[in-house]
């Protein structure tokens, strides 16, 4: 097989066709499509969102009056991080009753809950010696009395300011639903830059977008490893893909009993486990091993197995085809869970409220996909998305209460983000790729 083939063959394998045709995505060994689409009834009932008018909790997050920068940006990061879940319907900046906003002014609880709060929420930043920062978060229940339900401050370095905000974020989405979010975090991709495919990462909010991997490289398959360590697939010169980790700006090569490609990596939630998809004997198959890459042993059993992911239960799922299934379908511990007939691609899970999802997108025709969600067995499936272009590789939030995703949808592409809860979509950024994985952010030092 000539080299060009060869990474041709390793994107469709690891779903990097996905916006395609669903033949198009179906490497050379698999079996052939069916003549006639199947019905879409076996993709289940769309979830539909905007027609129903729903009362969300209101809150109150106050203001930022101060010139500093570090509080302008503590109090945006928050407020952005809550609007971006959906869950409360926030009272506009411009009803803010008169009064004062520093640091350290009382919160005018009566004023706020004349204008309808339900809870309120402060936070602010200001300098102190040297690059420290102070950060303050509160909120308030005003059901439960005037005392806040949640108060914390802490310093910290200015380079922390905004993961710091975050931070607040979930601690707030803790006091106020009883469940930490899930914002100190953050998503990696590949996608195009000029002729290469490169490795970006992506703040939780949209923000922080930069390319992590050499210009020269050829990026797949990202995905977060222990302690925030990034771990790819990458070739150059059309050499096999062989994976590797990075650790700020440290590249090191993953040892693996492997001389063909790497299309895929997957750890499990502890991160004891290592799961690769790798070429074998033209076609390919998926190994799971220790963390280190070593004491592998096959796991997968149909002929072409790629796209490896843990559930938060220890499920392995995988893409998979043999003639006797036709085209890929979802497969978790060697069962395919998908409907048949659907080209199926990105599993993800998703530990929800509501006990763990399996998210993953399906082939519908007109070269568009649409995202799809079951139970982990595959039981119980519905629709996230109906045509709205092609919808790929979706990525859950470490909270579980949101999905994170690329669509192509006429007038807006890029990364979107769905609320499980609410099951509303917003824009994150506009930026298209594939292999999408979101993490949580390793955790502070003790303060």
């Amino acid at each position: 097989m000539q080299m060009t083939k060869l990474i041709a063959w390793a994107l469709a394998l690891s779903g990097a066709f996905a916006a395609l045709p669903a033949a198009a995505q179906t490497p050379p060994d698999a079996a052939a499509p069916q003549a006639a689409p199947p019905s879409e009834a076996a993709l289940g009932e769309f979830i539909v969102t905007g027609h129903k008018e729903e009362k969300l909790p209101r809150i109150a997050i106050l203001p930022s009056l101060s010139a500093d920068l570090e509080d302008v940006i503590v109090r945006s990061v928050v407020r952005r991080d809550i609007e971006l879940t959906g869950m409360f319907d926030i009272i506009s900046d411009s009803k803010a009753p008169p009064g004062l906003y520093s640091f350290d002014d009382p919160v005018d609880v009566p004023a706020w809950q004349n204008l309808g709060a339900e809870a309120i929420v402060k936070v602010a930043a200001r300098p102190q010696a040297g690059t420290k920062v102070q950060v303050l978060g509160l909120a308030y229940f005003l059901n439960v009395g005037k005392d806040p339900v949640f108060q914390k401050k802490i310093v910290v370095d200015k380079a922390d300011v905004r993961v710091t905000a975050h931070r607040i974020t979930d601690a707030l989405l803790g006091a106020l639903t009883g469940r930490p979010g899930g914002f100190a975090s953050q998503l990696a991709f590949a996608a195009r830059w000029t002729k290469n495919q490169r490795i970006f990462r992506l703040d939780a909010d949209g923000q922080g977008l930069e390319p992590l991997t050499d210009a020269a490289e050829f990026a797949v398959a990202p995905t977060w490893g222990p302690n925030g360590v990034l771990f790819y697939a990458s070739s150059r010169d059309y050499a096999p893909l062989k994976l590797f980790s990075m650790a700020g700006k440290t590249v090191t090569p993953v040892k693996l009993p492997y001389t063909t490609s790497v299309y895929g990596v997957a750890f499990n939630k502890d991160y004891s486990k290592m799961a690769v998809a790798v070429a074998e004997d033209g076609k390919s198959s998926i190994y799971v091993g220790l963390a280190d890459g070593s004491g592998m042993t096959k796991a997968s059993g149909s002929e072409l197995a790629t796209r490896p992911v843990f559930s938060p239960t220890g499920k392995l799922a995988w893409i998979g085809g043999d003639p006797n299934h036709g085209s890929q379908r979802v497969y978790i511990d060697g069962k395919a869970v998908s409907p048949s007939g659907f080209g199926a691609s990105g599993p993800a899970f998703c530990d929800t409220e509501d006990g763990v999802r399996l998210v993953y997108s399906v082939s519908v025709g007109n070269d568009n996909r649409d995202l799809v969600m079951s139970d982990d067995r595959g039981h119980g499936i519905v629709r996230l998305t109906q045509g709205q272009g092609s919808n790929t590789y979706p990525a859950c939030s470490p909270d579980g209460r949101l999905l994170a995703f690329f669509s192509t949808r006429k007038g807006q592409p890029g990364i979107y983000m769905m609320s499980l809860k609410r099951f509303t979509t917003q824009l994150l950024t506009s930026k298209l790729g594939e292999s999408l994985h979101w993490a949580a952010l390793p955790p502070p030092p003790a303060q």
